[in-house]
């Protein structure tokens, strides 16, 4: 058999090197310095050199500065899953689906160890809510993903989210970069992994209760545009409730998943517990909040808390408490088109 050899083009190998290279370090979202750009190497002229990237870009990309986007969802739930999907993609945003879990699907063999053994008793749904949070942290701890926002399927944002987590990322460095000069630690020369610092374990974006507002120690931001109030960030020691949204290295995703493996009681209580022991960043007013969609209110929740005692009424318009604008009913305005 005669063998031909094979000749590559330079230009091929090296657009392909930049893809690959310039892909890496994207997904990665290392190595950020102090002043918020990240460095990146790709193939000028033959030859590798390193430029920088501003944070800007990686805040605003299609995971919002994240390595990927996680929505938590029982696959029944096409309402949610059908309006979270079409408003992700008007603001130009991936998402990752993760499929919910029901409690009554779950073996009892595979409870918490702790689970309905003291005081507190809770529902199967909560028990699904459990193990639906544990899946995505595994997800995250195998797949090996640098950082990961988690929100749940009723997760909402202002149309403006993007530039609302700009000034956010450029807060949660000074929130860091503060807490480590009163600790006489190095800022200046540190670099970062991500675009929103390393000073913590845990953002917690979306939340519906957060402990009172320390007297120092905390970042203030309004929108760009003025409107609403402003927003407050600062560490938490726990205090806090609600899921819609939070974020995770993938070390904290590690620690986080073995804190959750035995657990008491509904799980945002249990990852507030977590955050008396870790680094959470808190944001009050949410920046991701809980849609509630015109229709029946027993819509609202999966697990029952929720409008208990409005569950034959009907939302004549959807709404979601503390996002000025929202994005889902903005999506649902422009889809209607001709139809308005």
């Amino acid at each position: 058999m005669l063998l031909r050899p094979v000749y590559f083009s330079w230009a091929v190998v090296s657009s392909t090197i930049i893809y690959f290279t310039g892909a890496f370090w994207i997904n990665q979202g290392r190595d950020f310095s102090p002043d918020g750009a990240v460095n990146r190497t790709v193939v000028v002229n033959g030859s590798l050199q390193t430029v920088e990237d501003s944070r800007e870009h990686y805040v605003t990309n299609a995971t919002l500065g994240f390595e990927k986007i996680l929505a938590i969802g029982l696959p029944e739930r096409f309402d949610r899953r059908d309006a979270l999907t079409l408003m992700s993609s008007y603001q130009e945003v991936k998402l990752d689906w993760q499929d919910a879990i029901k409690g009554e699907d779950i073996s009892q063999k595979a409870w918490p160890a702790h689970w309905n053994t003291g005081e507190f008793q809770g529902k199967l749904a909560e028990l699904g809510c459990w193990r639906s949070h544990v899946n995505a942290l595994r997800r995250v701890v195998e797949a090996g993903w640098s950082s990961a926002l988690i929100i749940e399927d009723d997760a909402d944002w202002d149309v403006d989210m993007k530039s609302q987590l700009q000034t956010f990322a450029n807060k949660t460095r000074s929130l860091g970069n503060t807490r480590r000069d009163l600790s006489h630690q190095v800022t200046s020369e540190t670099p970062t992994r991500s675009p929103y610092g390393d000073d913590w374990d845990l953002l917690w974006l979306g939340t519906c209760a957060v402990p009172p507002l320390p007297e120092s120690g905390f970042e203030v931001f309004t929108d760009e545009k003025g409107e609403g109030g402003p927003h407050y960030l600062y560490y938490a020691r726990g205090g806090i409730a609600c899921t819609y949204g939070y974020a995770v290295t993938n070390e904290s995703a590690r620690s986080l998943l073995g804190f959750l493996l035995d657990v008491s009681d509904p799980v945002d209580f249990a990852i507030s517990r977590y955050c008396e022991h870790y680094d959470c960043i808190v944001v009050w007013p949410e920046l991701i909040g809980s849609h509630k969609s015109a229709g029946r209110y027993q819509k609202d929740s999966d697990i029952g808390h929720e409008n208990e005692e409005n569950e034959g009424s009907i939302r004549e318009k959807g709404e979601t408490p503390h996002i000025l604008n929202s994005a889902i009913l903005d999506t649902l305005e422009r889809v209607k088109g001709p139809l308005k």
